[in-house]
């Protein structure tokens, strides 16, 4: 090269600070990124073709998008083809279409091919097409300058065909009021006509986008490397979740291999899911029904439990797995870092727990005690003592932690009041194999998994009505198997694989009232979400 002969030579298009962060990584390995710095970051690393920094660099920003830049994002990821980047910025768009289109109009700085991409895609997560012809119009509004050809090609991506007669008035008003009316008449006047000619669906054409048909599913993990099995109680339809592969040779002859996983979901329906026979860790693709592996944790433990709070999830109790010693250790991972740390440990080492969080803070309730977690001060504190043989189950309802502890005996416990209050005693099943407590469509319901005959076990679902204090019941289902955990989680059933061979038993269904009676962390990172808060993130 000519410049192997010059004493100094010119490098272009890469900024000091940039080049200043490339010659420390080629001595130290490390790289620090953050939001002022990772898009010059990266493009001085492309440029050079430093492949770890240009991956770290897109690593960031994928874990970082929000409602704020995740268009910006995208024009990035185009510019620079990095077909990656794009594919995970695109999912969150499709995954929070309605957001974006309600709350602020950041798609339309969108080019012309990239909104019609958008406008394009079957996943995007919406329950009519009404979302993405909103988008399309406010596309052409807030680009009044593009070609009126720009305006078509982009009325063409909503999906016009899937217009019915409820929407008859929805489309009459967009042709009076709508700025874009010069634009839409074309596509507008045919679907009316159509339906004045009684003609409720178009010919033929795209099918509805994945969030027509999405519901809140109650997700069972039993034994890996087998599909789990999603359940909805208000309908019994049953699908299947794919499991993450894992060789159970690790898995020794003392561990259960139906006590493998512990799970949570995010507020965001972000679902966690952990190994309890080895240090992996996945976030589920809802989409593309399928786990991405993240950080492998840091300490190996059996029976841990799992909860998420403020941008981390939060992994604790269980046991050693070689030498069987209760664990102190808490473990905490950054959403937005894709790391692990330790946070400050457990004041008691604590046999079965759960792990819930209320209010900006995480509380682990067992048989004895009730202990609180600040994260702001990475402290520990005794909220509650109590006095019981066992905790079963224990879930969030209502900002309160129910518990079900001595069968049949249920407690609610308020956070704001620290106070205790029984409720209703749960139905008792002599063929009960396990209990689960699941906030469901903002519902509290207890499911008892029994024993039927053969080969097939028995779901019965109750739901709790706080008003009149007692357990509602609801149709069983006989099913092969269900996991021995559960989260309920909004799913898409058409991404799902297909449901178990299974068929409903005849059982009073008509949801009428049955009465029971029975006696007897210091802040590592801002957790604000939006991409002013972004944290220095070392490499």
């Amino acid at each position: 090269m000519h410049e192997s002969a010059q004493e100094a030579v010119t490098i272009r298009d890469v900024d000091a600070h940039s080049m200043s962060l490339i010659i420390d990584y080629c001595y130290t390995g490390k790289v620090c990124i953050t939001e002022a710095n990772v898009q010059r970051l990266y493009a001085a690393a492309n440029m050079l073709q430093l492949d770890y920094i240009r991956g770290a660099c897109a690593g960031f920003m994928s874990r970082r998008l929000d409602l704020s830049n995740c268009a910006g994002i995208l024009k990035f990821a185009e510019a620079f083809d990095n077909r990656e980047l794009k594919s995970k910025a695109q999912a969150f768009i499709a995954r929070n279409f309605l957001q974006l289109c309600t709350r602020n109009r950041e798609l339309s700085e969108l080019e012309l091919d990239h909104m019609k991409e958008i406008l394009s895609m079957d996943s995007l997560d919406v329950d009519s097409e009404r979302t993405p012809c909103l988008a399309a119009l406010q596309w052409v509004e807030d680009n009044a300058t593009a070609r009126a050809e720009d305006a078509g090609e982009i009325l063409k991506c909503v999906r016009w065909h899937l217009f019915t007669e409820k929407d008859r008035f929805y489309l009459e008003e967009m042709k009076a009021r709508s700025r874009a009316r010069k634009h839409l008449e074309e596509f507008l006047d045919g679907v009316l006509s159509r339906l004045s000619n009684g003609v409720e669906s178009g010919a033929t054409g795209p099918t509805h986008r994945i969030g027509k048909n999405a519901k809140e599913m109650i997700v069972f993990f039993g034994r890996p490397n087998e599909p789990f099995v999603c359940y909805d109680p208000s309908n019994e339809e049953v699908c299947s979740m794919a499991s993450p592969v894992m060789n159970l040779s690790i898995l020794g002859t003392k561990r259960s291999v139906t006590e493998t996983f512990s799970v949570c979901v995010s507020p965001d329906n972000d679902m966690y899911l952990l190994s309890n026979i080895s240090k992996h860790f996945w976030l589920y693709d809802p989409v593309l029904n399928r786990w991405q592996e993240l950080a492998e944790r840091l300490l190996g433990r059996v029976h841990s439990d799992m909860c998420y709070l403020g941008g981390h999830l939060y992994v604790l109790g269980g046991r050693d797995p070689v030498t069987d010693a209760r664990l102190k250790d808490v473990e905490c991972y950054s959403v937005q870092r894709n790391q692990w740390t330790l946070v400050a440990p457990l004041p008691h080492s604590l046999g079965k727990m759960q792990t819930l969080s209320v209010n900006d803070r995480l509380y682990v309730v067992n048989k004895r005690r009730i202990l609180c977690y600040d994260p702001k001060r990475n402290q520990w504190i005794h909220s509650a003592s109590l006095s019981s043989n066992k905790l079963h189950r224990a879930c969030v309802f209502q900002d309160q932690i129910f518990c079900l502890f001595d069968i049949p005996v249920t407690k609610a416990y308020s956070p704001d009041r620290g106070e205790w209050r029984r409720i209703e005693d749960i139905p008792i099943d002599s063929n009960a194999l396990q209990y689960h407590l699941v906030q469901h469509s903002k519902r509290l319901l207890l499911l008892t998994v029994a024993v039927a005959h053969h080969s097939k076990h028995r779901l019965v679902v109750h739901e709790y009505d706080p008003l009149r204090d007692c357990w509602v019941i609801w149709p069983s289902r006989l099913v092969s198997s269900f996991g021995s955990t559960c989260v309920s989680a909004r799913m898409y059933p058409a991404c799902l694989g297909s449901g178990m061979n299974a068929s409903a038993e005849e059982e009073d269904d008509s949801g009428s009232s049955a009465d029971w009676d029975f006696d007897g962390l210091t802040d590592v990172d801002s957790d604000s979400g939006s991409s002013s808060s972004f944290s220095d993130e070392n490499w």
